[in-house]
């Protein structure tokens, strides 16, 4: 049986606390509408590597993984599976990288394009600015 409550507490850049509720029928869609929405109320797009990668859910680590080590180049999913299993010491089969990535494109965090061997992504270039400001980790030039 789902769920018929669900309900969402965040805090926004600003400190104001938000809560979401929905009463009813709890589906997949719904919940992904209802994150959306607090992805763009809570400033989640902004949010550090530092922060994705203590999150329980695989996406957010994975985009953690992508933010911290592949932003500014190419890479494929085969190689985000391997930075991913490499920061976690934990196995995520291909297909779900490949799927977590394609919705990080859809989102408009990433670039696709179609090289010879398979689909590469890169970070754009608006989300790479965002991230180096708000990134708190040293980095080398």
């Amino acid at each position: 049986m789902r769920p018929r409550r669900l309900k969402i507490e965040f805090y926004d850049s600003e400190g104001v606390r938000h809560s979401i509720a929905i009463d009813g029928p709890v589906t997949k869609e719904k919940v992904g509408k209802l994150l959306d929405l607090v992805e763009l109320m809570s400033g989640t797009p902004q949010a550090s590597a530092t922060a994705l990668g203590l999150s329980p859910r695989k996406f957010d680590r994975l985009a953690s993984t992508i933010i911290s080590q592949l932003k500014g180049r190419s890479f494929t999913s085969g190689e985000a599976k391997k930075a991913f299993e490499a920061s976690f010491g934990e196995k995520i089969p291909l297909s779900t990288v490949s799927t977590y990535l394609t919705r990080l494109a859809d989102r408009g965090m990433l670039e696709r394009q179609q090289e010879k061997l398979g689909l590469a992504y890169r970070v754009k270039l608006e989300e790479q600015k965002q991230f180096l400001a708000l990134d708190p980790s040293p980095r080398s030039s």
